[in-house]
């Protein structure tokens, strides 16, 4: 059943933020806006509008930096590399090879490309990982997840429904977070910047007992309880079980408790998985953004990123990004999966 027409309006998000809406209010002695709770108002729709990848590029090595003109040459990189992309395709062009691949640049040439730098206390950043030095994930060599598990038995993905991530079923993007915490630019040194605007966008509504983030990419929806203690015995969530406090002018939030297969492969996990997140309000229109996660089967430290949230400009609104539970092309792939051992293709 389609979850709902095209660019609606998510009804029950909807509902959810207007019925957890906090007004807005001045603390006393304060330069940040305070709900009327005395909590830091961190209300708002934000986005990751950067190039910067999530790891640093491993020729930088513990070059955690730009410096003004490399930054510079980079964003102009980006704009040239953005208006050649923009361009008309050539109506005259050749039919593609026999076999080859058809993608969607025609509908990637509308979306938005990121083209600035992450600036964190006025150092343009090269990778949003900051810890360990040199910026870069600290894989275990021999981490495994669920998936590489399931493989290692002999289960493969077209084996049933249950072998294909989230993002195939479009139940969740499969990311254990919000992807706008999770990837930046692709890479931008050593390739071409991504382009992917719903993924970038997120909305944060407070009230005295709850934070709902509502990301555009997939309407995904967390609810944080401001609370110390987990619920373990609810079983594990696809976003996992959050608690947070406030501290000074940050949101504390921990999540334990993912769904196993919930790993995907830029951010692998275990049953292990835990991640506790900081949102700090810089000022009315920046949050800085740090999470630090932790997985001793897949990672041989914790690892540390931040990503500065800028607030969308006036009239910019999030939308519903449409998608259909259980995917309606499944039973086609795996159809295709029964004819194919059968020798029928």
């Amino acid at each position: 059943m389609a979850r709902f027409g095209k660019r609606m309006q998510f009804k029950f998000c909807a509902a959810a933020i207007l019925w957890l809406s906090a007004s807005i209010g001045l603390s006393q002695g304060s330069q940040f806006l305070r709900t009327e709770y005395g909590y830091p108002n961190i209300q708002g729709n934000w986005t990751n509008p950067f190039q910067t990848p999530l790891e640093r590029p491993a020729n930088l090595g513990n070059k955690r930096a730009y410096s003004a003109i490399e930054a510079k040459a980079l964003v102009d990189r980006a704009i040239s590399m953005d208006n050649e992309r923009r361009a008309p395709i050539d109506p005259n062009r050749s039919a593609p090879e026999a076999g080859g691949r058809i993608n969607n640049q025609a509908d990637g040439n509308f979306e938005v490309m990121p083209i600035e730098m992450a600036t964190v206390n006025g150092e343009y950043r090269t990778s949003f990982v900051i810890e360990p030095s040199n910026g870069r994930i600290p894989w275990k060599a021999d981490g495994k997840d669920i998936h590489l598990k399931w493989r290692e038995q002999g289960k493969l993905r077209f084996d049933g429904p249950e072998g294909l991530t989230p993002l195939d079923r479009c139940l969740n993007p499969g990311a254990q977070l919000p992807l706008i915490y999770i990837f930046g630019g692709v890479g931008h040194a050593l390739g071409n910047p991504a382009g992917d605007n719903p993924v970038r966008n997120i909305q944060i509504v407070q009230n005295k007992d709850y934070v709902v983030m509502l990301a555009e990419y997939f309407s995904l929806v967390r609810i944080i309880r401001i609370d110390s203690e987990f619920r373990p015995e609810q079983g594990n969530k696809w976003m996992g079980d959050s608690i947070g406090y406030y501290e000074d002018n940050s949101l504390v939030v921990h999540t334990r408790h993912f769904r196993p297969e919930q790993s995907i492969g830029p951010l692998r996990s275990s049953e292990a998985f835990e991640v506790k997140e900081v949102f700090t309000s810089i000022s009315d229109n920046e949050i800085l953004f740090q999470y630090t996660i932790t997985d001793p089967n897949i990672y041989t430290q914790p690892w540390t990123a931040e990503i500065p949230l800028q607030r969308m400009k006036d009239g910019l609104l999030l939308y519903e990004y449409a998608c259909h539970e259980g995917n309606y092309s499944i039973p086609s792939m795996l159809r295709a999966a029964r004819m194919e051992e059968a020798g029928l293709l």
